[in-house]
């Protein structure tokens, strides 16, 4: 039999559905895909080679120290929830927060940042008819086929974090053992949105991480809370991250936004600069910074996939319409830096997913495999209404105390 790491590309997509507290989701996630997420933290070299290595030194666990006690002042209740992925996986704590850190604890022991992860590409599209967001979900080689969907509905009694969050309900995109927010993913208020890493050349310790800056975002409930979450007064990002986001509940024409975020350096909020792509208008984003300026950014594989990937994005067709959005994200007359992605050399990420947000007929559908050669795997309804969720999540307590 074929070991893991070469059963190739699989067709699939697995999905939780759970409700709950944010330990309990948190559980539930980690003991629904406990083989997933153990095969993928056995197999990830950049946790072994880079973070665990970097932990055990004294500046980065001093990092780590300072960047975990800020979460737990600001982001208790999602400190919670990785919590319980990890008590529900049954593997270390540690791990799992190392991944959301990413590269602040060996940036900030000395280290060179890590030539890993060089990001997705995500296109808006906003012509009548035509409200569209498209996204390739491209990771390290071993993040292929150890991705799934959650959906949870997540209560508590009483108001949690630096956001005052009581309730949750949302679907998203999941890394194997990462908390829900950092890839692509909606809510109920009518968000939907997907994440571009940007590569600062200066990652802070004892600041917010992008992955939570991301896992937060998914509780907002208007555009305005959606800036604020981003921006984070009181402590500032970490990291580099761009959101491309489009709140479906309001009032007029469709209005997306990007946001690009940089590390709060010296201040005590991150860096935002928001643009309005309006009815008309479309985007394509990778991980540079197109506006934000003032910010040294590593000049490694990141900065080139980018700039090849908007150059061949200007040579093709407007992507003006699903067709022509696909025909980009799926591109890849760029041997050296395609749009969709194989692992080749120098470009050794894998595209783990495309995404297509139809914001006009309301469905999220999945390529696991080229749009050139398949169609998607499936789709799904988004759902932006969840009060037939709480009438039935009141029925079923009143039920409760009858019995």
């Amino acid at each position: 039999m074929p070991a893991p790491s070469d059963i190739g590309r699989r067709n699939a997509l697995p999905i939780l559905y759970t409700r709950g507290n944010y330990y309990e989701v948190g559980f539930d996630v980690g003991r629904t895909f406990r083989g997933i997420i153990e095969d993928f933290l056995a197999s990830f070299k950049e946790l072994h080679d880079s973070y665990l290595p970097a932990y055990e030194t004294t500046e980065g666990k001093a990092a780590y120290d300072a960047t975990l006690k800020s979460l737990e002042e600001n982001f208790p209740h999602y400190i919670r929830e990785l919590q319980g992925t990890a008590d529900g996986a049954k593997v270390p704590f540690h791990h799992l927060m190392l991944l959301h850190m990413d590269q602040i604890v060996p940036m900030n022991s000395g280290k060179a940042r890590s030539a890993g992860t060089n990001g997705c590409s995500s296109i808006i599209c906003n012509h009548e008819g035509q409200v569209l967001l498209g996204h390739t979900e491209d990771a390290l080689p071993e993040t292929l086929n150890h991705i799934y969907l959650v959906s949870a509905h997540i209560e508590e009694e009483t108001p949690q974090g630096k956001y005052e969050t009581k309730v949750e309900h949302f679907t998203a995109l999941c890394y194997a053992g990462h908390l829900p927010g950092f890839c692509m993913g909606f809510n109920h208020h009518g968000l939907v949105f997907s994440v571009n890493v940007i590569s600062p050349a200066k990652v802070l310790a004892g600041k917010t991480p992008r992955h939570f800056l991301c896992r937060s975002l998914l509780s907002a409930e208007h555009g305005e809370q959606g800036q604020k979450i981003l921006r984070d007064v009181g402590v500032g990002s970490a990291d580099g991250v761009s959101i491309n986001m489009i709140f479906t509940k309001q009032e007029g024409l469709p209005i997306f936004q990007n946001a690009e975020v940089a590390p709060a350096d010296g201040v005590d909020e991150s860096p935002l600069s928001i643009m309005n792509i309006c009815q008309g208008e479309h985007l394509v984003h990778t991980n540079k910074y197109l506006r934000l300026t003032g910010v040294a950014e590593d000049d490694g594989l990141c900065m080139a996939s980018s700039n090849h990937r908007h150059a061949r994005a200007g040579a093709l067709c407007k992507p003006e319409s699903i067709h022509k959005l696909l025909s980009v994200l799926s591109d890849t007359e760029d041997k050296e830096y395609p749009f969709f992605r194989e692992g080749g050399m120098p470009d050794f990420v894998k595209t783990v997913t495309l995404g297509l947000f139809d914001i006009t007929n309301k469905t999220w559908s999945f390529w696991m495999k080229n749009p050139q050669g398949c169609d998607p795997l499936f789709s799904i309804p988004i759902e932006f209404d969840c009060e037939k969720n709480h009438a039935s999540l009141a029925f079923s307590k009143q039920k409760a105390k009858a019995d």
